[in-house]
């Protein structure tokens, strides 16, 4: 039995993994600023003897005996604008350093979650510097690119997932990523939103399948250099066609409203499995259909229990 050490455990991806590793066996100590109520993923698994949950600020330094770090915490680019920019840095920066500090000193294997954004696909051609300097994403992207700088330059056993668009249950009512908004929004009959013409294309990964790619990143024999695998979905979807889908697969009344296209709105952003593929023996098994269908029974239990709670005790009797 490992003790594995996830930051950032509460999110979709960090409870989804704690759940996976229990049920594989392994000890597990969760680690984020937000409570562990917050996941509805994470309700039963409190009360089992092999979860820890902590509760701590990965920007301020930490102890922890543990065989593996997997560093999932980050706050999400759509949610990082100018009053959490610093916030984000100072995550994925500092972050790293004191992650990094706790392998070096126990002699743990490290996993720090990237984002496939690195690449820089948000741009199509060259922007303008005022363009470029403007955009949200941007903080989310530096922050990454710096703290797989640290990772390379701490050396031992650090390993990369760059992590591509994932969706799927157990994400927050709130999320404004793209699937779960559009769900929101088609549920309750909603105009549903979309940048432009709607003929992006781009891939969504169920977080189930995500979570299996982490875990045999993690029990991947170590390599001569720092391992970095790209994970995501190989399926390719226009924003408007998952629109249509996802109206169609919820029976929604909702109209698709185009407003005017994001300059850093790219054509393309899907990511190369190959090394996955070949020395991980990993990729996304879950349609997307299927992983649609099981988020939208998610999102739509989640509501149906919020609308009732906000009744009042005369309302649900009378």
């Amino acid at each position: 039995m490992k003790h594995i050490v996830v930051l950032g455990g509460v999110g979709l991806i960090g409870s989804h993994l704690c759940r996976t590793l229990i049920e594989k066996g392994e000890r597990v100590t969760c680690i984020d600023t937000r409570g562990v109520g917050a996941s509805p993923l994470l309700h039963d698994v409190i009360y089992e003897e092999r979860f820890r949950y902590i509760h701590h600020d990965i920007t301020q330094p930490f102890e922890v005996n543990c065989d593996c770090i997997i560093n999932l915490a980050s706050p999400a680019a759509y949610y990082v604008g100018n009053d959490l920019a610093a916030t984000a840095l100072r995550t994925d920066i500092l972050g790293s350093i004191n992650a990094l500090e706790v392998a070096r000193s126990t002699g743990a294997k490290i996993i720090y979650a990237s984002s496939g954004d690195i690449y820089g696909l948000y741009y199509d051609h060259s922007p303008d510097e005022h363009s470029a300097s403007s955009l949200p994403q941007k903080f989310e992207i530096e922050g990454k690119r710096a703290a797989e700088a640290l990772h390379s330059a701490y050396g031992g056993d650090t390993r990369i997932a760059r992590l591509f668009n994932t969706y799927g249950s157990g994400c927050a009512l709130s999320d404004r990523r793209v699937i779960p908004a559009m769900i929101v929004d088609a549920l309750y009959n909603r105009d549903i939103t979309i940048y432009g013409s709607g003929e992006q294309q781009r891939t969504f990964c169920w977080v189930g399948d995500i979570v299996e790619g982490l875990v045999k990143i993690m029990n991947a024999p170590q390599g001569k250099e720092m391992m970095i695998y790209n994970l995501g979905s190989n399926h390719e979807i226009s924003i408007r066609e998952l629109a249509e889908k996802i109206i169609t697969l919820t029976g929604s009344g909702s109209n698709i409203n185009h407003v005017a296209a994001r300059h850093s709105d790219p054509r393309r952003k899907m990511p190369n499995l190959s090394r996955a593929r070949k020395e991980l023996h990993w990729e996304p098994s879950t349609s997307l259909n299927e992983g649609l269908k099981r988020t939208i029974e998610y999102i739509e239990r989640e509501l149906t229990a919020a609308e009732f709670s906000r009744r009042t005790w005369v309302e649900v009797n009378y």
